[in-house]
């Protein structure tokens, strides 16, 4: 199978409808490090006239030499040089009078970087001559922050100027099934569970070795890619990311509640608020608040790292760094071994909600569902609760990760555990659900059958999930 492209058919779909029309459009794609934004924009390219400019680090001049020599071989000129923006944006004007051309300026935030007037200068060109021509402009940038600030934002030259906008997120665990087409749905929940759905990271694995040989070969080995991946990623958006490593550690090894991620990363807490807020900004954090609950207070909001490959390294491969600089990759891996199922329960719940929301677009669930989420209460906590508010439907779910199967106590527990969420009591219709990696055994069958409680197991999820029969 090819991996240099998969999917993203909703967003090339955007782009091919916007595509269409006379007039001239100014696009803007952003999202995080490593999601494929480059590859979207080749794809888009294909079978049209198309320049593509990607910016690095580097001084203004050395940009605009590089880029004249990219718009000079396009029109196959023997000379051509831009001595100023000014001179780019009048040229693409020019070539886009009378026929449509895709104008693409990747990583974009590095041109800014180079001269901090230029959104200013394009908002000028694109007021006075570029929005007149059959240009095709896309603006594309990793630091999602920045882009939201700079380029979207309401105080930016070129707020109101987009005709579109596309945030690309990860692939979703039914898209990232298609890189590993071989795989049965244990390992790639596995596999998932570390690289979640980034197709750099999922290019990295090889469906043919198990997980563990994998990890080994990918991710501890420290002369590959994914081996410095999450340093390198927060090197690049973080000025000083020494307090953001402790934080991410603190929050991947269990502190999920401000008090104790201020406490596990010896964070003051009148400065956390500030940290935690970047990362959200970054997509590289979660704030979970249960799904019943409409306000948000500090005592019922939970974080949790976003990414999955940031959850692993942090979890195992951070902390463990000197033992695997030092060479001792057994000793490490014997660690992974030890609580990897636990490690992979979380990505399960992940895979499960997931499981909910393709069934629920396919109006294939008994309700549709308006929200979803957790719900947790004291020590009490149920893995996956939807609901509807106007229909007053609300569905309960657990997802076992375990080797055996799941035994009538855990239907036993959901049934006790549904009655102490407060939503809609004497007025809802409840539905409930268990997913197991394993199965269920005789008394649980049962005891959910005499309850209405539908059960899923791995092949039910991948029938859901990848829409494999």
């Amino acid at each position: 199978m090819n991996k240099k492209f998969v999917d993203r058919e909703s967003e090339l779909r955007t782009l091919e409808d916007a595509f269409t029309s006379e007039n001239a459009d100014l696009i803007i794609i952003y999202g995080r490090r490593r999601v494929g934004k480059t590859e979207l924009i080749k794809k888009f390219f294909e079978n049209k006239r198309h320049l593509y400019f990607l910016a690095d680090l580097q001084k203004e001049e050395r940009l605009l030499k590089m880029f004249s020599e990219i718009a000079r071989l396009a029109v196959k000129k023997e000379y051509l040089r831009f001595e100023g923006w000014d001179g780019l944006f009048g040229f693409l004007t020019d070539i886009a009078k009378k026929e449509r051309v895709v104008v693409a300026f990747d990583e974009v935030g590095y041109i800014n970087e180079a001269n901090p007037a230029f959104y200013s200068i394009l908002q000028r060109f694109w007021d006075e001559r570029l929005q007149h021509a059959k240009v095709f402009l896309i603006l594309c940038g990793s630091s999602v922050s920045m882009m939201e600030r700079d380029v979207l934002g309401y105080r930016s030259p070129l707020y109101g100027r987009r005709t579109g906008q596309i945030e690309l997120k990860p692939l979703t665990y039914k898209d990232s099934r298609r890189f590993f087409p071989g795989l049965d749905e244990r390992g790639m929940i596995e596999f998932y569970s570390i690289l979640g759905g980034v197709p750099a990271y999922l290019k990295q694995f090889d469906e043919d070795k198990d997980v563990f040989e994998n990890i080994e070969k990918e991710i501890l080995d420290p002369d590959k890619f994914l081996y410095m991946e999450p340093r390198f990623v927060l090197l690049e958006e973080l000025r000083d990311p020494t307090t953001y490593l402790s934080i991410l550690t603190a929050i991947s090894q269990g502190a999920c509640k401000f008090n104790e991620i201020s406490q596990s990363s010896y964070v003051e807490p009148t400065k956390l608020s500030k940290y935690l807020s970047v990362l959200l900004n970054l997509r590289l954090i979660n704030k979970i608040r249960p799904v019943t609950e409409r306000r948000e207070f500090r005592r019922n909001t939970s974080y949790s790292i976003g990414d999955n490959l940031f959850n692993f390294w942090f979890k195992f491969v951070h902390p463990h760094h000197p033992l695997i600089e030092g060479g001792e990759i057994e000793v490490v891996m014997d660690i992974i071994r030890s609580d990897f199922d636990r490690f992979v329960s979380f990505a399960f719940e992940d895979v499960c909600r997931q499981t909910l929301l393709e069934l629920n677009a396919e109006r294939g669930l008994p309700f549709t569902f308006m929200k979803i989420g957790k719900w947790w209460h004291k020590e009490n906590e149920i893995d996956i609760v939807a609901l509807n508010d106007r229909t007053k439907e609300i569905l309960f779910a657990e997802c076992k990760w375990q080797d055996r199967k799941v035994g009538k106590d855990v239907a036993e527990d959901l049934l006790r555990k549904k009655e102490l969420v407060d939503w809609n009591k004497d007025r809802r219709k409840e539905h409930c659900a268990i997913f197991s990696k394993s199965g269920f055994q005789k008394s649980c069958i049962e005891r959910c059958n005499e309850n209405g409680i539908v059960m899923f197991d791995l092949k039910d999820v991948k029938r859901a999930s990848a829409g494999i029969d």
